[in-house]
């Protein structure tokens, strides 16, 4: 936080509103989407006791899928039994009328927590079924729709009795704090550091695959420079001043790809890429204008990259020069109008 007293992730999500829980616990599922076939938020009307679902195969045509329910529930204290008894009722009433499969599992998040007296019974699945049984008049049979009153008749009753209640679980808030922060999310929702960025992987001996077309414009830029004709990497590395130039480069590039991956696993959709485009912006004269060779230009171009005042932002405050000259051969990689000699 830039002022004041550091206010904790656990503080933040107390003061959050019900939609923003339910929006938190929608990112959060970023970090399981291996879990899982799909996953989307369905709180709010018509949810049918559904908020957040994960799916573990295709529903679309199929009246027995399995699924996962993340139950949202945002109350100012740890949630009570009280609180659930119309929750279950609906999962049961709705699967029973076949809108959907009884889930795997049902997990009840809150921002506080569980109290003491619903964690053990959820423990208990019988006797959650039981105690689901004596609530039914009081929580339930009023409450599951607003059209008309559900009753506890025999033959739903029956369908209850057969279901395995313990698929009702919870799931820790500090479990999920600890997860989210493994997503593209957590940085900027609560304004917390970036965690520390890996270090850079070795440079190998050969050109990758992934490296082919910027490199190859820099043996243009060379050749149109050097007395000697240049057209391969060993031709460039015979030359001290193109084998240097090479090898720089290549570093900076592999500093910019992890800067890349980094911004992917940390920063939302999008935040390397403004980084791109700001550098791209910021040497666009220099990539119009014309000069002796490919070789000057590319160096021009480089140097002006590493002093451009770009907008701060978590990402651009751990960008190193390196990653600067990187982003240049990024985008000579991906982008024709990015190239060092005129007749490319």
């Amino acid at each position: 936080m830039n002022s004041g007293k550091h206010v904790t992730v656990q503080n933040q999500i107390s003061t959050m509103s019900a939609d923003e829980w339910e929006e938190f616990i929608e990112e959060w599922m970023s970090h399981r989407s291996s879990d899982y076939y799909d996953f989307e938020r369905l709180g709010g009307a018509g949810d049918q006791g559904r908020d957040v679902v994960g799916y573990v195969d295709n529903p679309v045509g199929n009246d027995v899928y399995i699924w996962d329910n993340y139950q949202c529930k945002h109350y100012a204290a740890p949630l009570s039994p009280s609180k659930i008894w119309k929750e279950i009722g609906k999962i049961c009433y709705y699967s029973f009328v076949n809108d959907y499969p009884f889930p795997r599992k049902y997990y009840f998040i809150a921002p506080l927590g569980i109290g003491t007296k619903l964690s053990n019974l959820l423990k208990k699945p019988d006797d959650l079924k039981k105690e689901l049984f004596e609530k039914w008049e009081n929580y339930c049979r009023n409450d599951i729709t607003e059209i008309s009153k559900i009753e506890l008749t025999d033959e739903l009753k029956e369908y209850i009795g057969n279901l395995d209640f313990s698929a009702f679980d919870k799931i820790a808030t500090i479990k999920i704090i600890m997860e989210h922060s493994k997503t593209q999310f957590h940085v900027v929702r609560f304004g917390v550091p970036l965690p520390e960025r890996p270090i850079t992987p070795e440079v190998p001996e050969n050109v990758g695959n992934n490296e082919i077309t910027y490199v190859t414009k820099l043996l243009s830029a060379y050749d149109s420079h050097a007395e000697e004709s240049i057209t391969n990497v060993d031709e460039a590395n015979n030359l001290k001043p193109y084998k240097k130039h090479l090898k720089r480069s290549r570093e900076d590039f592999a500093n910019a790809e992890a800067l890349r991956n980094f911004s992917r696993d940390t920063m939302p959709n999008g935040s390397f890429d403004s980084i791109q485009n700001q550098i791209k912006n910021g040497i666009s004269d220099i990539l119009d204008s014309s000069h002796t060779s490919g070789f000057e230009k590319v160096k021009d171009a480089v140097s002006e990259a590493k002093k451009l005042q770009l907008p701060l932002t978590p990402l651009t405050s751990c960008l190193t020069v390196n990653d600067r000259g990187g982003i240049c051969h990024q985008l000579a990689n991906k982008d024709d109008d990015v190239s060092w000699c005129e007749n490319e």
